[in-house]
């Protein structure tokens, strides 16, 4: 499974609201996330590849509710999915987000 990196994330919103940050190492101590985490005011989502399946898994979650939780998940898999069908030197060249 191809790693992902935050250059590979184009979006600048996720469920209506502005990306604030998109990570692949834990603030504190910088240590690797083993994907990437990124967050809105008002939910994130975290997607790393599975240790025993060729997918990744995506986690959520929202502070306005199942429907925004619902809609963070759908847009999230389809950044992920547009991220992996990039090779990373064409994410790193095209100017995409870091």
């Amino acid at each position: 499974m191809a790693a992902l990196s935050p250059q590979q994330i184009d979006a600048t919103a996720l469920a209506g609201e502005g990306i604030v940050s998109v990570l692949s190492q834990a603030p504190g101590n910088g240590a690797p996330i083993g994907g990437i985490k990124v967050s809105t005011k008002s939910g994130w989502y975290a997607a790393r590849p599975s240790g025993t399946e060729d997918l990744y898994k995506i986690y959520a979650e929202s502070f306005q509710g199942a429907a925004h939780l619902q809609r963070i998940l759908v847009e999230a898999q389809a950044t992920v999915d547009a991220a992996l069908a990039l090779p990373p030197s064409a994410a790193t060249s095209s100017g995409l987000r870091p």
